[in-house]
């Protein structure tokens, strides 16, 4: 039997379907023949991990619970060798006389990729996810190659892979889908089902072939890698036991109003009714940033394009505010180790040699240390060291504060951390993170931030298909358990969050 589980934002698909795990395991259901796959390699490892904890067991005994691409990869016995690696793409490129990076991934809702070579490769890979002709994609595509170009791109570098028994990721489907090597499973779940490609369906459907129970869960309002080759339509389409889950666990009530009027302009789309929590929220509009008060509290701060990100990032360096940005903090890791590390070592505390080599790599020969001294060639990587150890034995020449002592860092660095410090911002963890709009997918904070300025690119789709940025807003708003904070720039080109 097939269960389409439709869950709004918050409303805990993973959740209902680990609970649904336990049921069948409780009845008897033996745990390797249960499979678990999701979109992205972070939603399934949390996944595994809360199955591991939930139902007390080793990942071992959990071997279907991951992507739809490590199944495949498992399933067709394939090693490490046999993938397609980042050095064989160059190699590829030098023989035809392009340069690929292979840089094709976005958070932005359009792929960012770096060369010629790089979007042919993106078309090429996009076309067979979608599983249509590469002609078909190349004329919905880039216009800077032309098609004799792109199909000379596409039949090397197929003789390429195969002159060297190599598979990308979109060869591990295509072959799955030919094998025989299909598990038998008693369950199958699938989560976040609406951002599977055309490809990536065929290969549930198969495996839902040897399953007496399905489980597919999604939200098709929240459909927003399109741009990838996500095929929503089948998940709008897909018949069987509808279970919608209607009660959500983060969106106030004001900002439910106000994301249900956002997605109702999207015509084509499962119809659903969901309930927020008690919580009344609120919903403030601004046409700057710059006046609102962002110095406590958690907040996401969220933007269609990457560069919408840079202004506000210098307004945050400027005011003192500890933040990340996708996965860097504004202050590089090694400073901050360091930092910790130094305020031990003047407490009285022993650090390991590890945190020592950090230590001095932020203080200059014949200031912070005696030269010869900073290789700590006669240092022991087993022990542990004080600050009296460094000063006898290994030719430290300070004990001031950090900021003092490091005189290999930037001003810059050192005045933005003394102020972050100064206004009490904890740089263990940022409380301000930074993203796009499909970066943050399954992110929320009490305090949510949304820029409403589209690039032009984006601005020219949306008036093709507007259906595409009302999911895309939809899910920047549904980001916030409290307060929504959203900027309506003094131009032309923004997405109208109210009408």
């Amino acid at each position: 039997m097939w269960n389409i589980v439709v869950g709004p934002p918050g409303t805990g698909k993973t959740t209902f379907l680990l609970n649904e795990v336990e049921k069948f395991l409780e009845k008897g259901t033996s745990p390797g023949r249960i499979a678990y796959l999701a979109f992205t390699r972070k939603a399934a490892r949390e996944a595994l991990e809360r199955a591991t904890t939930k139902f007390i067991l080793d990942s071992q005994d959990l071997p279907y619970f991951r992507t739809i691409h490590s199944l495949c990869y498992r399933q067709l016995n394939l090693k490490k060798s046999d993938v397609l690696s980042q050095s064989d793409l160059k190699e590829f490129g030098e023989i035809i006389g392009e340069r690929i990076t292979g840089s094709w991934s976005s958070l932005e809702g359009t792929p960012v990729v770096l060369t010629k070579a790089d979007k042919m490769l993106f078309l090429e890979n996009i076309s067979r996810n979608k599983r249509v002709p590469y002609k078909q994609e190349w004329n919905n595509g880039f216009s800077d190659f032309n098609w004799v170009h792109f199909d000379w791109f596409c039949r090397s570098y197929e003789k390429y892979k195969n002159s060297r028994f190599l598979n990308d990721y979109t060869d591990m489907l295509e072959r799955f889908l030919e094998s025989t090597n299909i598990p038998d499973l008693d369950v199958l779940f699938i989560d976040e089902a609406q951002d599977l490609s055309a490809l990536q369906w065929k290969c549930v459907k198969k495996l839902a072939e040897n399953a007496t129970e399905i489980f597919i869960a999604g939200d098709d309002d929240q459909a927003i890698y399109n741009w990838a080759g996500a095929d929503v339509q089948q998940f709008i389409d897909l018949r069987g036991k509808e279970i919608q889950l209607k009660q959500s666990y983060r969106v106030p009530k004001k900002i439910h109003e106000l994301a249900n009027k956002i997605i109702t302009r999207t015509k084509n789309r499962r119809e659903k009714k969901w309930q927020p929590r008690e919580k009344e929220g609120t919903v403030n509009f601004h046409t700057s940033y710059e006046h609102i008060d962002m110095s406590s509290g958690e907040w996401l701060v969220l933007a269609r394009n990457n560069y919408s990100l840079n202004a506000i990032e210098d307004f945050l360096k400027i005011t003192g505010v500890f933040y990340q940005r996708n996965e860097r903090y504004s202050v590089r890791k090694s400073l901050l180790d360091a930092i910790y590390a130094w305020e031990a070592l003047r407490k009285d505390n022993k650090v390991s040699l590890k945190q020592v080599k950090k230590v001095y790599a932020c203080m200059s020969a014949g200031k912070g240390i005696q030269r010869g001294k900073k290789n700590l060639k006669t240092a022991d990587e087993d022990l542990l060291y004080d600050l009296d150890t460094l000063e006898k034995e290994h030719g430290l020449l300070v004990n001031t504060i950090w900021h003092e002592a490091f005189d290999r860092i930037g001003i810059q660095e050192r005045e933005y951390l003394i102020s972050c410090l100064r206004k009490e911002e904890k740089i263990t963890k940022p409380r301000v993170k930074l993203s796009t709009i499909h970066g943050a997918k399954g992110g929320e904070a009490d305090n949510v931030l949304v820029l409403t300025d589209i690039a032009n690119s984006s601005w020219v789709e949306m008036g093709k298909n507007p259906e595409g940025e009302n999911r895309i807003f939809y899910v920047a708003v549904t980001r916030t358990k409290e307060n929504l904070h959203v900027i309506q720039p003094m131009t032309n080109k923004y997405f109208q969050v109210a009408y």
